[in-house]
C-alpha cells in the first residue's frame, strides 16, 4: 500500500467572532502581499463561536478550511485565558497536522503581511523555525519552573514554521504541550507561548531562528516597519486602535465588502499610539534611530532583571 503523499503546506491560524476581522485582515494581507507562498497553501482555521457570516467571509478569500476546536478539559485555573480563549492553544495542533503537510506556518491573527514570505520556508532546521524578542522565558510565567534556564531568551510564538521532514515525534511533541499546559495552569502568563519555550529546552530542540522581520512589532521590535516582512501587535494594543496603518485599514475595508464582521475589540491607550508615531518617524533619522533601539534594548533589560529579581530566579 503506497503511503499518502502529503500536502506542501497550509497556513494556519485560529478564531472566533471576537477576532474574525483581524483574521480575515491578516488573510488578506497574505493574499496580496505573499503571493507566491498564498498561492502554495491551503489556509486552515481553528474555531469557536464563529458565526455563518463570518465564515463564508473567511472562505471567500482562498482556499480555507475550517476545524472546530474542542479541548477535553477546563482552562479555568489559566488566569490570563480570558484576554486570549481557548483558541490561543490551537497552535498545538499544528504538530498534529505534520501528518498530512510538509509545512506548517502558524500565523496569530494580529499579524499584517507586508512583503512576500516565501523564503520562510528555507528555514527547515529542526523542523522548528521561530523568532526571538527580547523577554527571556521567565516573562511567560507568575512563578519559575523547575528543572527550566527560566533565564534564557524568550521565543516569540506569533510566527512558527513547523517542518515535517526534520521535527522528532510531532505527535509526542503536540500531547507533551497540552499536559503541561494542564499541569502548569495555575503558573501560565502567556499560556501556550511560555510552554513552547520549555519544550524547546525539554526536547533539546535547537529550532531554526527566524530573523526578526519575521515577526516584527511596531513599536518594539529594532527592526524598521518599512523592512518587516510580517508586522505583529503582539500584546495588548494592536493595528486597530494604536498603531495605525493604512494598508491594514485597507485590507479591513475589503473585508467587510466580503461580509466580514466590523471591530468589535478596542483598548485605546494614547502613550501607545504616540510612542508609535515616535518611531514613525525616529526611523527616518539614522543617528537617532540606533539611540533609539538601545533605549529599548536597555528597558528590556532593566524589565527582565526585574522578572528575574522578583521570581527569586539565579542566574
Amino acid at each position: 500500500m503506497q503511503p499518502v503523499q502529503k500536502k506542501p503546506l497550509a497556513v494556519v491560524l485560529a478564531t472566533d467572532d471576537k477576532t474574525a476581522f483581524a483574521a480575515g485582515v491578516a488573510l488578506l494581507s497574505l493574499k496580496e502581499n505573499s503571493p507566491l507562498l498564498f498561492k502554495k497553501a491551503e489556509i486552515i482555521i481553528f474555531y469557536q463561536n464563529l458565526s455563518k457570516e463570518n465564515k463564508r467571509a473567511l472562505r471567500s478569500l482562498g482556499r480555507v478550511f475550517f476545524k472546530e476546536y474542542k479541548l477535553n478539559f477546563s482552562t479555568a485555573a489559566i488566569k490570563t485565558i480570558k484576554r486570549y480563549s481557548q483558541l490561543t492553544l490551537a497552535r498545538y495542533e499544528c504538530f498534529f497536522l505534520l501528518k498530512d503537510f510538509n509545512q506548517i506556518l502558524w500565523l496569530d491573527c494580529d499579524v499584517l503581511v507586508r512583503k512576500e514570505l516565501i523564503n520562510i520556508l528555507k528555514f527547515k532546521k529542526a523542523g522548528f523555525a521561530i523568532s526571538h524578542d527580547d523577554n527571556i522565558v521567565a516573562s511567560n510565567f507568575f512563578a519559575p519552573v523547575e528543572g527550566y534556564d527560566m533565564t534564557r531568551r524568550n521565543f516569540n510564538a506569533g510566527v512558527i514554521l513547523f517542518s515535517a521532514s526534520n521535527i522528532k515525534n510531532p505527535v509526542k511533541a503536540g500531547a507533551w504541550c497540552y499536559q503541561q499546559t494542564k499541569a502548569l495552569a495555575d503558573k501560565l502568563r502567556w499560556i501556550d507561548q511560555g510552554i513552547l519555550n520549555l519544550y524547546l529546552q525539554k526536547f533539546q530542540v535547537k529550532p531554526a531562528i527566524l530573523p526578526r522581520k519575521f515577526n516584527s512589532h511596531p513599536v518594539l521590535s529594532p527592526i524598521k516597519t518599512s523592512q518587516a516582512l510580517i508586522l505583529h501587535a503582539m500584546g495588548n494594543y494592536k493595528f486597530w486602535d494604536n498603531y495605525p496603518f493604512k494598508d491594514w485599514d485597507n485590507f479591513y475595508q475589503k473585508w467587510l465588502q466580503a461580509g466580514g464582521a466590523e471591530v468589535i475589540i478596542q483598548n485605546y491607550n494614547k502613550k501607545y499610539l504616540i510612542l508609535f508615531k515616535i518611531k514613525i518617524f525616529l526611523e527616518k533619522i539614522p543617528f537617532i534611530w540606533r539611540f533609539f533601539q538601545k533605549i529599548v534594548d536597555i528597558k528590556m533589560k532593566f524589565l527582565n532583571k526585574k522578572v528575574i529579581m522578583k521570581m527569586g530566579i539565579k542566574g
